[in-house]
């Protein structure tokens, strides 16, 4: 996610993730599944196995409407659901730099 502070408020890029088909994926695409990134997912605060298409990026204004305090916060009174843990760093500038290329 890339945060850009304007003067009328700030603009979060974010990665469009799916449950769906997380063990295919394709160029432009990274998965985090509870099997071979243990460590990952659990820091992630994923629910469930998840693919990232980072050919479908959208931006999105801060406000309550797109990121509001889970139910569980495990982060306090903020809408983070979790971290991305550093082994998957290098996977996630790969999928970004193959979708960006397209």
């Amino acid at each position: 996610m890339r945060v850009e502070s304007r003067t009328d408020g700030d603009l979060l890029t974010v990665v469009y993730g799916t449950s769906q088909n997380p063990t295919r994926l394709k160029t432009g695409e990274v998965a985090m599944t509870q099997a071979k990134h243990p460590a990952a997912y659990a820091l992630a605060g994923l629910a469930f196995d998840t693919r990232f298409d980072f050919k479908v990026m959208v931006d999105l204004p801060w406000s309550e409407r797109y990121f509001k305090v889970p139910a569980r916060s495990p982060h306090g009174n903020t809408p983070k659901l979790g971290t991305l843990h550093a082994t998957v760093m290098h996977a996630v500038e790969v999928a970004y730099c193959a979708a960006v290329a397209r």
